[in-house]
This record gives structure tokens, C-alpha cells and sequence, in this order.
């Protein structure tokens, strides 16, 4: 009888673990919500959003620099000149 509970409490752990938020989730918006630790909160469709998630806190905002920009959002590159 233990076991079942020890291994129902094992699944119930993994599933539950599983379920969390995902990464890859949380990359995809362009602004984050950040404290002194930890990866931030990286749920914010515009600098303003996270402004007012901010406020009165401790937190600031940055942009969230695990987001990749798309091919079209990159200025093209000059050659330096000489």
C-alpha cells in the first residue's frame, strides 16, 4: 500500500512538472519584467505593459533578449568605409 502511494505521489509530481510553464512559452513576447535574480517574466506585448506590471515594485523592464528577431527586422548591413 505505501508503494501505490509513494509511486501515485511520484506520477502526480512528474505530471504536475510537466504541466509547469514552458520556455519557450515565455520567449515569445518582446519585453520582460525583471528583478535583481532569476530569468524575469517575459510576457509583456509592449514596453508600456510591463511598465504598469512594474509599478511600485522593485522590478524594471528590458527588452527580452531571448526573442529571435525575424529576418525582415534586421537592417541590412553597410561595409564600412575607409
Amino acid at each position: 500500500m505505501n508503494k501505490q502511494k509513494i509511486m501515485l505521489g511520484a506520477i502526480g509530481i512528474a505530471v504536475f512538472s510537466a504541466l509547469g510553464a514552458s520556455p519557450s512559452l515565455s520567449r515569445d513576447y518582446p519585453f520582460c519584467r525583471k528583478a535583481e535574480a532569476g530569468p524575469g517574466d517575459c510576457r509583456y506585448d509592449t514596453y508600456e505593459q510591463c511598465l504598469a506590471a512594474v509599478s511600485g515594485t522593485a522590478s524594471y523592464c528590458q527588452q527580452n533578449f531571448w526573442l529571435q528577431p525575424s529576418g525582415r527586422d534586421i537592417p541590412p548591413r553597410r561595409a564600412p568605409r575607409n
